[in-house]
């Protein structure tokens, strides 16, 4: 979830067709949208029905992060391959294409979706899967390298510093001495975190999950931050999500109830509701939405700052 540099929008309509006809597939309509991404459904003669995923701009700018367009790209279609090696439920890869002008986009397997919901429960043993997954070298677009709990103090305090341009009467932070000392002791087991669980990027007919897709937001980092994170999803009513039965899911299938009002689960709260905040405040521009997220904020802060 991230602004971008208007000046270089990207028009993925052309650019789809334009990939379509190089490739010789037919054109079978949209299949998806997001902020970064319009993704199309395409049919090749030889692999059958695929998705076309093409960037909306090339390089996304925001207060707390930027990146080329290519590096999602990449990251997708790496860690989809991997996941796919291990049988979790994704879009499998198919293909990186470069076009002309330079632009990269992908393709893989296409995922038929009704829009019906994932159980919660589903969407739980799902993560724990995820989570037992072995880290494995891969270039993560928004995770800066070295200690991660020195990246994640520095990105919630410039989350916090650009929400405070909003919001004069944002209570402060913590010392950052203090939230270093929250993340020392929190399970520093790392694990891949997809970061972006809510319906939209649950893909499956009949309520069954067939794949998980979008991982431009994804880090290498603990799994409390995940289940902190689905449990501030579970908010917004859009976002389609029972974190209770998430939780449930969880436990059920990894063995151990994570707590996520712990002093670190409250970290990473206030770094999804801050995330939240600046991409309705900028991004995606919703006054109410963006009103309730820094009310949020405002109580989360109130609450960390508390509990340290």
């Amino acid at each position: 979830m991230v602004t971008a540099d208007s000046t270089v929008d990207i028009d993925t309509s052309a650019v789809a067709a334009k990939v379509t006809r190089r490739l010789g597939l037919q054109a079978l309509g949209p299949a998806g949208e997001g902020v970064d991404f319009v993704v199309y459904h395409v049919g090749s003669r030889t692999l059958g029905d695929l998705a076309l995923r093409v960037p909306r701009h090339r390089r996304y700018i925001a207060p707390y992060g930027q990146v080329d367009a290519g590096d999602l790209v990449r990251q997708e279609h790496e860690i989809a391959g991997r996941l796919a090696r291990h049988g979790l439920p994704v879009s499998a890869p198919v293909d990186l294409v470069t076009c002309e002008d330079g632009l990269l986009v992908s393709l893989a397997r296409y995922v038929p979706s009704d829009g019906r919901p994932v159980p919660g429960q589903d969407i739980g043993a799902f993560l724990a899967r995820l989570h037992q997954v072995e880290p494995w070298p891969v270039r993560l677009a928004y995770q800066a390298p070295g200690d991660f709990g020195e990246f994640l103090v520095s990105r919630v305090h410039d989350r916090h510093k650009a929400l405070s341009r909003h919001a004069a009467d944002l209570p402060d932070l913590p010392d950052g001495a203090v939230l270093r000392d929250v993340m020392d002791h929190e399970d520093s087991t790392a694990r891949l975190l997809h970061l972006d669980i809510r319906r939209q990027n649950l893909l499956g007919t009949g309520g069954r999950l067939a794949a998980a897709v979008d991982w431009s937001n994804a880090l290498m980092g603990p799994p409390l931050m995940e289940l902190a994170r689905v449990c501030e999803y579970a908010l917004l009513p859009d976002n389609g999500l029972n974190a209770e039965a998430v939780l449930e899911g969880y436990t059920a299938t990894d063995g151990q109830r994570l707590d996520t009002w712990s002093a670190a689960a409250l970290l990473h709260r206030l770094d999804t509701a801050l995330m939240l905040a600046l991409v309705f405040h900028s991004v995606a521009p919703h006054p109410a939405r963006a009103r309730d997220l820094t009310h949020r904020s405002r109580h989360l802060l109130e609450r960390l700052n508390a509990a340290v």
